[in-house]
């Protein structure tokens, strides 16, 4: 399922500030949330199925890896998204919605409960109804990357990604990522007529970044929600540099308070 993720026409990326460009310069060559000296920061991979929650599956990953790395993996909530399809006003459900909206200001006005509150069943969405013993959990802060829509860049979430934590970004899913299974994948604009400004559809967490050792081509690392038995363990690596289906374009970083 790819629908879900509305956000508007894709803007053109920025260039990065003098100091920006400085600051990334003293950044590891690679970095993966999920072994750091051997300790994994991310949640287990889960699966939208055929409802359009990947914003929602995008927001709760973010939230979680980043409560995580608060912690020091004291604290490994799983967030509910099913509680985000029947209580958000911010979004429409199984048809969409902002990461911007449910990480940050649904997350930090109303907060998120545990899975175990809520379990997901995009089959059956209720009405809005939080049991008294469900505690709520709060973002205190998110932004754009880059401080403003339209600010982002490589530079810019490489930076946030390594300070804070993995960071929600959005991109145009192709016919041709529909049978990716492994590597580093472009789109080939050669099989179906590309739209550089069309609107970006589906919602992901980019966790780390790498070069590839034989062909040095630069990749973003990126937790899918479609299920541990797609792509590489559910992940995907996808060019980096080049706002690749513009996935540099518009990422969102929070930052959630721990319980």
């Amino acid at each position: 399922m790819t629908g879900g993720f509305h956000l508007g026409a894709k803007v053109k990326t920025s260039h990065p500030s003098p100091l920006t460009k400085i600051r990334s310069m003293i950044l590891p060559e690679q970095f993966d949330w999920r072994n750091v000296s051997g300790v994994n920061y991310v949640s287990a991979v889960r699966d939208q199925d055929a409802c359009g929650s990947c914003y929602a599956f995008a927001s709760m990953a973010a939230l979680e890896a980043r409560v995580r790395i608060l912690t020091k993996n004291e604290q490994r909530p799983v967030f509910s998204v099913q509680d985000v399809l029947e209580c958000s006003e911010l979004s429409q459900a199984c048809d969409g919605g902002f990461p911007y909206l449910i990480a940050g200001r649904y997350a930090q006005d109303k907060g998120v409960i545990l899975e175990e509150c809520s379990k997901y069943n995009p089959g059956k969405i209720k009405k809005c109804s939080r049991k008294p013993s469900c505690t709520s959990h709060y973002t205190a802060y998110y932004r754009y990357i880059g401080g403003y829509y339209g600010a982002c860049n490589e530079d810019e979430m490489k930076l946030a990604l390594v300070k804070g934590g993995p960071i929600i970004v959005g991109f145009e899913v192709y016919s041709d990522f529909m049978t990716y299974k492994n590597g580093i994948y472009h789109h080939m604009p050669s099989l179906e007529k590309f739209y550089p400004f069309e609107i970006t559809n589906h919602a992901v967490v980019a966790v780390g970044y790498g070069v590839d050792p034989e062909s040095k081509e630069k990749y973003w690392i990126v937790k899918n929600s479609w299920g541990d038995d797609w792509g590489e363990d559910g992940y995907f690596r996808i060019r980096r540099g080049t706002d690749e289906c513009g996935i540099e374009s518009m990422a969102v970083e929070i930052v959630p308070i721990p319980a």
